[in-house]
Parts: C-alpha cells; structure tokens; sequence
C-alpha cells in the first residue's frame, strides 16, 4: 500500500475514534454525568462533532473513489 494511502487510514482511523470519544462526552455531559466541568459551551463541541463527521463523510467518499480500504478486514 502507497504510503498516502496508509496516512489517510490512520487519519481516518483516529478520526473515527476521536468522533466516538467527543460524541460520548457531548452524551454523558447533557445527562450530568461528566466527572468534570466543560470549560466551553455544549453548542461548540455539537458544532466541532459536526465538522469532524463531515470530515469523516469527506475521506469515505475519497476512499471510495481512490479505491482505499479505510477500515481493517476481520479475520
């Protein structure tokens, strides 16, 4: 595998996790259950997940036309 093709996994891969970590926290915080403070407002980290889905949906349909495996194959 080419080594752009290798970066845009792993980008897409701390992508996705990075997603699942704010996506949980944005969760967690709207039920009170965070063991810390947000230091921003809610709407902002709403309007970052936004952008960072948008992100993801933006490399999908580069891997799809670059014809790029983004996600590990199970065995």
């Amino acid at each position: 595998m080419s080594d752009y093709k290798s970066k845009m996994k792993q980008e897409y891969l701390e992508l996705t996790t990075r997603i699942s970590k704010l996506r949980r926290m944005i969760v967690m915080s709207k039920a009170d259950k965070l063991e810390f403070k947000l230091s921003c407002k809610i709407e902002l980290l709403e309007e970052q997940l936004e952008a960072m889905e948008k992100y993801a949906l933006i490399l999908e349909t580069r891997a799809i036309i670059e014809e790029i495996e983004l996600m590990e194959e199970e065995l």
